[in-house]
């Protein structure tokens, strides 16, 4: 893999570290202007909502433009999305900074998965996909403990993050990226055929960022500290971070099926478990760690099957597919999260996660396996 890719992978990693910092503290800061948990997660939603109205076209602009400077117009968007948070004092304003965000991810996310899975070497794309995720779970692991620090200097946060998110883009000044191979002409027939990999990727952006929001949530309606409850959400990426790697070996050796049945059972009985920490509060730290461990592998084994499964010339396609997937489970999530809390707390969660998950563990029990 050339220079410019590692340098790639490391400005979207730091740019993702700065929004894994502000998501948390934004939800603090929307709960102390007043706003409740359903208005919390619609304006949550709205970063996922701007990767989803973009994605689709994302390919298109790369070959009009160019990799790199599709790349860098999305750490643009990113850098004004991070500069509008820190100024906001309305709901309307929160709205602007989360769309451009979210429309600065799509412009950089999908790239970097899809030149991923293309260059990596075919006996090694699970680890090295998974050494990737590994290093998105580490900064979604530290961004909410460093926000959780500075926790009294909220707009600070989002300025610090904003320059992170421009300084990452200097090193790749003057460089030049393989241009992803999109030659495909199957259309919506390649999508079809990578429908069971889009339900993973599906319930991968709806756990793992509802999970975010519940837990945050939760801890607030519990009675915690904000500092604490800012800080539960990387202890939910501490458990995607220590997951990633075993299992992307795993996966390249024996597939993913096995991986996914194991993860989604997991996920249903940590779900289950929630109404417990009413008699012990200290389970909900577990029950983050559990949740990350569990819903953390599941986009990167739809990855995985994607550039296992496909030939190069389909990976660009199928690689969007899989973003979108993850994208509307992503807006999804938050929004349930926060319904489910305000609807009836504990139970909510439970009534609103639990019957998602036994359906993915279903429904990958009667699938064929994925390689």
């Amino acid at each position: 893999m050339n220079s410019s890719l590692w340098l790639l992978c490391l400005s979207t990693l730091l740019a993702i570290f700065g929004f894994a910092g502000v998501q948390p503290l934004a939800v603090t800061l929307m709960e102390q202007q007043g706003l409740g948990a359903t208005a919390i997660g619609l304006l949550s939603a709205l970063i996922f909502g701007g990767v989803l109205v973009l994605a689709p076209f994302q390919p298109a602009l790369v070959g009009r433009f160019g990799a790199m400077r599709s790349y860098q117009a999305g750490k643009f968007m990113a850098t004004l999305g991070f500069v509008g948070c820190a100024g906001a004092a309305s709901p309307w304003a929160w709205a602007g900074g989360m769309l451009l965000l979210g429309f600065g991810g799509a412009l950089t996310w999908p790239l970097t998965d899809s030149l991923l899975a293309s260059e990596a070497p075919p006996e090694k794309k699970g680890a090295w996909l998974a050494l990737f995720q590994t290093g998105m779970g580490m900064a979604f692991a530290l961004g909410p403990f460093v926000s959780a620090a500075l926790v009294a200097w909220p707009r600070a946060v989002f300025l610090g993050a904003a320059a992170v998110c421009a300084l990452s883009s200097i090193p790749l000044l003057g460089r030049q990226l393989p241009a992803p191979v999109d030659d495909d002409d199957g259309g919506f027939g390649v999508w079809r055929s990578a429908a069971g990999l889009a339900v993973i990727a599906f319930l991968g952006g709806l756990f793992e960022n509802g999970m975010h929001t519940v837990g945050t949530l939760v801890a607030l309606a519990s009675g915690w500290s904000g500092a604490a409850a800012v800080a539960l959400p990387g202890v939910i990426a501490v458990g995607a971070l220590v997951i990633q790697y075993p299992l992307g070996h795993v996966a390249d050796r024996r597939g993913t099926r096995g991986v996914l049945l194991l993860s989604l059972a997991g996920l249903v009985l940590s779900v289950v478990a929630l109404p417990l920490m009413s008699l012990w509060p200290p389970l909900l730290w577990i029950l983050g760690f559990w949740w990350g461990a569990a819903d953390g592998c599941l986009y990167t084994l739809a990855m995985t099957g994607t550039a296992q499964d496909f030939p190069v010339r389909q990976v660009a396609s199928v690689t969007t597919l899989m973003v979108i997937s993850y994208t509307v489970g992503s807006v999804i999530g938050p929004v349930l999260g926060g319904f489910a809390v305000d609807a009836a707390t504990l139970w909510g969660v439970v009534a609103g996660f639990g019957p998602l998950a036994l359906l993915g563990w279903l429904i990958t029990l009667r699938q064929r396996p994925v390689r």
